[in-house]
């Protein structure tokens, strides 16, 4: 059976009140949703928090779903980063208004470091960044928004938006050139 189809499948029988179906879809997508938690939170425990909290919003929310506007993994991703960013914001997220700075362009960033490293040793790694840079980063670097829409995001200007993720680079890059001296 085609992927979209059992999903949609599912989908239906949830909506029908079928605990067998949430159980499969939860399966399903528990470890991608995991792993993005855990790159927006600082601790084990608080992503785990927002995985609970992720799967009651879907399955309350479930009857939204709209097929015509994206594909389901889209729609469930954009709740799982919208409950980490909410939690965020409740912990009065802070970001450093550089707004009269311009990020230093000069800084070289290498990505192909990250490719060396392992899954848990780059969110570690994101785990050790500030709130504010991990936020941006995520939102940049992973799911590839735009500083303007970063900063309509976060309510925080376009600018903050560059500086908070030169300073994530920077910081990120530090943290990586310790452990490969080690």
């Amino acid at each position: 059976m085609n992927t979209t189809i059992k999903i949609l499948n599912l989908i239906t029988e949830c909506k029908n009140g079928n605990r067998l179906a949430h159980r499969q879809l939860y399966n399903m997508y528990k470890v991608k949703m995991f792993t993005l938690c855990m790159r927006y939170m600082s601790c084990k425990q608080d992503a785990e928090d927002m995985l609970q909290e992720g799967w009651v919003k879907v399955f309350r929310e479930l009857h939204s779903y709209d097929t015509k506007k994206g594909t389901f993994y889209g729609w469930i991703r954009r709740i799982f980063v919208n409950t980490n960013l909410e939690f965020l914001r409740k912990k009065r997220l802070k970001f450093d208004d550089l707004n009269d700075q311009s990020p230093d362009r000069s800084l070289a960033y290498e990505m192909d470091v990250f490719a060396q490293m392992g899954l848990q040793e780059v969110v570690n790694l994101l785990q050790s960044l500030p709130n504010g840079y991990r936020s941006v980063f995520n939102l940049y670097v992973i799911e590839g928004y735009t500083h303007r829409e970063i900063g309509e995001i976060l309510k925080i200007s376009p600018n903050t938006s560059k500086t908070q993720l030169m300073k994530a680079k920077q910081l990120m890059q530090s943290k990586v050139k310790i452990l490969q001296a080690v």
